[in-house]
């Protein structure tokens, strides 16, 4: 529930489930201790999972909802390109869109939720390393070229809502834990090389003397890339130094990563057709300057009772620097050249005329022009469009004044800090004679985000399609930005595991989040950005595991999770049109002058109309042995209130808006086994994920839209961007002589295309990849490997949006490509080889 007026952090209701949650844990201290007195200590090896950020976990056959995992050792074995690319190999229901094009930068799709670096995505996956959430504070964006994969030392997702991992957790969680000293002993130097220019390195060491131990990694990544114009590169630095007691561990985790990214982006299906390596507009450039400190910690107090946590800060600079083609017009008015916008070539086209035809001083000024086009368009042709021309007086346009109508450069800078705690209790024994374990905690999040944003009006060049170095130095005032949004949240939370009997364990759980965003116009000459919003919810979960024999094991479980819009969501949604409409009034301007679109992330403005979405989550599964063939099966079913849903009005211009409705249901299912020398696994996953509400929204370039540029969504309609059906298959052959050869197939259903919410036009296609991977021990110390990606030189795309034709752009390339569908291509057959050596 939303609230514009000041509060203390914590009410009546927070107050009260505090005083709950503390009796509660005294209570379960004393039954703890009681035990302890007057009960034989009894060891059983169990298999124990994190269920908590900060790192508390429980006996895996009492987890009331799916879960995967994988070690360092699988992700050694993978050669994986990143950490997306492995969970997209090796984990159900997980597929990636190659929306940038590049493989740094996939949006990762879970169950139909998205973890994307990119800020134009609603997203639904909260993301930990070593305990900390690392989802951005601007957008709750990851940045996948941030985490070194190969200083990983497990992985967990959680499968749902789950109110433990905090904000963001609608559909999963993932939980990401680095290697230390104790967990890593010894040096290793790795280095490949490949296609596309590619080049990976790293070097890792690892020593403890049973006390103290220290852990350091260095991870290099460059490639010129397969698309044009594409060069990358990123380093990573991640160390840590731990000391352990007999009953305390502390460590102290540092990170630096430094990144230089260059997406090609979504190309026109017609130019894919002609050449799979080429680009639309560039470049788009994304700098990453990360730190982060760290120290996590783990106490026990007792047998039965332990206490941890983690604190840690962490800073994020981010130089964002996208070439594209200008929508301004350049008129000779007057006498002189006038900067104009709304002076589009498809409306002209509507009356039969083009800008040759009004751009010769045939008009004093826009008024004049304007009054021209909405006469003809009136009385000659019964155009129902009016024209809207918006003209740039001299003072509105700052720097050099030099004009161009051909390009312009979306320039961005933004750094974001992080910084928090988790402090957990973990009690276990028994309660009132049955065992239980308990774990209550309390967490503090603050992320604060400076954002700064220019346009410039610049050249672009007809052959490569460039506007880097082609900048005129002049900038549009209005699109400027200046903003800092400060976002506190305070959480309580527990969670609490009873054995009813032997076989039955009920598991029950809560968090509350009290969240906090305040929105402010840095410059001081637009108030209109500043605003402050609140955010307050209370999230249970209950479930049940049966232990149906040795083998077996049957869970079930409703959850609830939510998030509060971003910053990046409250500055830049359906509501900006009207606010601003009211601001240019009280202001004495032409309303008839406010755009109603934001150029991602150029466009702020406050007091949105967006709630925070809800996710209610049912899970019913069952998982364990078939022989010795390991096994998983389950149901989901997750409906989302108020899900937030970026409305593409162009390739890189939109808003986001409040859906009543949304619905991620299906089918997740797993088998894997050995059978003599051959590993393999296969998994299947069936994602319907669809609107579940009747509505309007906004897609201007959709062959069906109205006259106010929108489509209308029904209730069943698919949701863009998400494939229905999912396959995997791999194996894994050892020879006898350290030989091993690695298969891995994936298959995707089609999908629907952004901005095609209505499912009217064809899908993106389905398609079928297959990889190839080797390892040969040379010795003990020395391996090398290989792999083959699309083994089969697949042409396919894996992402689709709707922007503009092509050929408004004007350039000779595109004057016959008319159709407005973009398409993220996948890439082409590559090979790599490396070596791997440890001492």
């Amino acid at each position: 529930m939303k609230s514009q007026m000041q509060k203390p952090r914590f009410t009546s209701i927070t107050r009260t489930t505090l005083t709950a949650l503390a009796s509660l844990l005294m209570i379960q201290v004393c039954f703890a201790q009681n035990s302890l007195q007057n009960s034989d200590e009894i060891v059983e090896e169990i298999v124990v999972i994190g269920i908590t950020p900060a790192g508390a976990g429980i006996d895996k056959e009492k987890i009331p909802f799916p879960i995967q995992t994988a070690d360092a050792r699988m992700l050694e074995n993978s050669n994986a390109t990143s950490i997306a690319d492995f969970l997209k190999q090796n984990f159900s229901s997980i597929s990636l869109n190659d929306a940038q094009n590049n493989p740094l930068q996939p949006d990762l799709q879970y169950r139909g939720f998205t973890a994307s670096p990119l800020l134009g995505l609603a997203q639904g996956l909260a993301v930990y390393q070593n305990g900390i959430r690392i989802n951005e504070p601007l957008g709750d964006t990851v940045n996948w070229d941030l985490l070194p994969q190969s200083a990983i030392q497990d992985i967990t997702l959680v499968g749902g809502a789950n109110p433990l991992f905090g904000l963001n957790s609608l559909g999963g969680s993932l939980a990401i834990n680095m290697k230390n000293g104790f967990d890593y002993q010894g040096n290793s130097i790795e280095i490949s090389a490949g296609s596309f220019g590619r080049t990976n390195s790293n070097f890792e060491s690892g020593w403890n003397d049973d006390q103290v131990a220290y852990y350091v990694n260095i991870e290099y990544f460059e490639e010129d890339g397969w698309r044009d114009e594409s060069a990358s590169e990123a380093i990573n630095l991640y160390s840590s130094i731990s000391w352990r007691a007999d009953h305390t561990e502390i460590n102290m985790n540092m990170q630096y990563a430094d990144s230089d990214l260059i997406g090609s982006g979504a190309a026109p299906t017609q130019l894919l057709g002609i050449d799979r390596e080429a680009f639309f507009t560039g470049p788009d450039i994304t700098a990453n300057d990360m730190q982060m400190l760290s120290l996590d910690f783990s106490h026990q107090a007792t047998t039965n009772i332990n206490f941890n946590g983690n604190v840690f800060y962490r800073q994020n600079k981010t130089d964002s620097f996208n070439g594209d083609g200008s929508e301004f017009s350049v008129c000779e008015l007057g006498g002189s050249q006038q900067l104009l916008a709304g002076l589009e070539d498809d409306d002209l086209e509507t009356i039969s005329l083009n800008t040759a035809d009004l751009c010769s001083n045939q008009y004093a000024t826009a008024d004049a022009l304007e009054d021209f086009l909405n006469k003809t368009a009136s009385l000659l042709f019964g155009a129902d469009d009016e024209f809207n021309l918006e003209h740039f007086a001299e003072d509105e346009i700052s720097g050099t004044g030099i004009l161009s109508d051909q390009g312009i450069n979306n320039i961005s800078d933004r750094e974001q800090k992080s910084s928090g705690m988790d402090f957990q209790w973990t009690v276990g024994g028994s309660l009132f004679g049955f065992n239980n374990q308990l774990i209550i905690g309390g967490a503090y999040f603050k992320g604060e985000s400076d954002f700064n944003s220019v346009l410039e009006l610049a050249g672009l060049d007809p052959i490569s399609r460039l506007t880097k170095a082609l900048g005129t130095g002049t900038f549009l005032d209005e699109e400027a930005s200046s903003i800092r949004a400060v976002t506190e949240t305070s959480s309580l939370y527990f969670t609490d595991t009873i054995d009813l009997s032997e076989t039955l364990a009920l598991t029950v759980s809560a968090r509350a989040n009290d969240t906090d965003v305040q929105l402010k116009d840095k410059s001081g000459i637009r108030p209109e950005l500043n605003g402050d919003h609140n955010f307050r919810r209370t999230n249970p979960a209950i479930g049940l595991t049966w232990r149906a024999s040795a083998d077996h094991n049957i869970y079930g479980s409703y959850s609830e999770s939510s998030r509060a819009p971003t910053p990046i969501e409250l500055a830049c949604n359906e509501g900006v049109f009207e606010l601003a409409v009211q601001y240019a009034i009280a202001d004495g301007e032409d309303p008839d002058d406010v755009d109603f679109e934001c150029r991602l992330p150029n466009a702020f403005l406050a007091d949105p109309p967006l709630n925070d979405v809800i996710a209610k989550n049912f899970e019913l599964g069952i998982r364990g042995f078939i022989s010795e063939f390991n096994y998983s099966l389950g149901l989901f079913n997750t409906t989302n209130t108020d899900d937030i849903l970026f409305q593409t009005t162009g390739r890189s211009t939109g808003l986001f808006a409040n859906v009543d409705k949304t619905r991620r249901n299906g089918v997740e299912t797993s088998l894997r086994g050995q059978i003599q020398s051959i590993d393999w696994l296969f998994s299947y996953s069936y994602v319907n994920a669809t609107f579940e509400d009747d509505f309007t929204v906004l897609s201007p370039n959709h062959d069906f839209a109205d006259e106010e540029g929108e489509i209308f969504v029904t209730s069943g309609d698919r949701i863009p961007g998400i494939p229905q059906n999912q396959f995997k298959l791999s194996f894994d052959y050892d020879f006898a002589n350290g030989l091993n050869l690695g298969l891995d197939i994936t298959s995707n259903d089609s999908q629907i295309i952004r901005g095609d919410e209505s499912n009217q036009l064809n899908d993106v296609d389905g398609y079928t990849v297959t990889g190839l991977r080797a390892r040969y021990s040379l010795s003990e110390n020395l391996e090398i490997f290989a792999k083959v990606d699309n083994l089969f030189d697949e042409e396919f795309e894996t992402f689709g949006l709707l922007g503009e034709e092509p050929s408004e752009l004007g350039l000779p390339l595109f004057d016959e490509m008319d159709i407005p569908i973009f398409l993220g291509a996948g890439a082409p057959r590559a090979a790599f080889l490396g070596l791997r050596y440890s001492f």
